[in-house]
């Protein structure tokens, strides 16, 4: 973990690795039957939510592609 890192986690600021959106995008897509968004906005509104986890649903959310408007 570089200084930079630390410095971030002992602030509270998750930073998230490409990797790792990649991972939850592909669990939220099996979870939800491919609605990954739609998935990540359903499981931020857990109440026992972990932070972390939260920040990595936030950044499924913004990294995801955007949608015309029409299903497959």
């Amino acid at each position: 973990m570089t200084r930079w890192t630390e410095l971030l986690e002992t602030i509270g600021i998750h930073q998230v690795s490409a990797r790792e959106i990649r991972a939850e995008a592909f669990f939220l897509g099996n979870r939800h039957k491919g609605r990954i968004v739609e998935g990540a906005r359903l499981e931020l509104q857990a109440p026992d939510l972990d932070p972390h986890r939260a920040v990595l649903l936030r950044a499924v959310i913004r990294s995801a592609p955007l949608s015309d408007g029409t299903e497959p």
